[in-house]
């Protein structure tokens, strides 16, 4: 079984990028989230908990419910309110990561691709056997995530700013995947990487 990793820039499109190589390669291939594991991780009473004591009661919207717009707003762009955020919910994620994989493998898939955004944010910690880096202009990225999160433009570039540049990854990448064009071109790049697997 191959373990890839997408990662790259918010607004870059690491999603339709999964979207379209699992389209490519369902059923050979098993997709883990980090978005949508932060996203469970978020609801579990012990996370809420450590939330509290790491922030005080402001983190929460109403009991036993995290605001995550203050997340967003007030802890990403502040380093050191950021880690301590990242300590709390980085450990459960990359649990949930390797369960995952474990999955995958007893299922017998071909692939293993774990769509993890913040993969060198975290030091490179989830091992693979290809680091795909889906990248895009800082306008592109802002435009997007203006339109599809209903951010202001203030908000999209704290929210980018806590984050590597994208040249940094696209440094480190095995492969990268630049999406300023077309979803045509898009596509294109998808099927090239997505080939050998499919003739294997």
């Amino acid at each position: 079984m191959k373990s890839w990793v997408i990662t790259g820039g918010a607004g870059c499109g690491k999603s339709t990028l999964v979207n379209l190589l699992i389209q490519q390669l369902s059923p050979q291939i098993l997709h883990f989230s980090a978005d949508h594991a932060v996203a469970e991780v978020l609801k579990l009473p012990a996370t809420v908990n450590a939330l509290v004591a790491a922030f005080g009661s402001r983190v929460l919207a109403a009991p036993g419910e995290v605001n995550r717009a203050w997340l967003r707003e007030v802890v990403l762009p502040d380093e050191a309110l950021r880690k301590k955020l990242e300590a709390v919910l980085h450990p459960p994620v990359l649990v949930a990561l390797e369960a995952a994989r474990s999955e995958a493998r007893k299922a017998g898939v071909n692939l293993f691709l774990a769509e993890v955004p913040l993969h060198y944010e975290i030091g490179a910690t989830v091992s693979a056997d290809l680091v795909i880096v889906v990248a895009s202009s800082r306008s592109v990225q802002v435009r997007r995530m203006m339109e599809t999160r209903g951010l202001d433009e203030q908000t999209v570039h704290k929210f980018l700013d806590a984050q590597w540049p994208i040249e940094a990854k696209v440094d480190r990448a095995d492969a990268v995947i630049w999406n300023d064009g077309s979803l045509a071109s898009l596509e294109a790049q998808v099927l090239t990487l997505a080939s050998p697997l499919l003739q294997a």
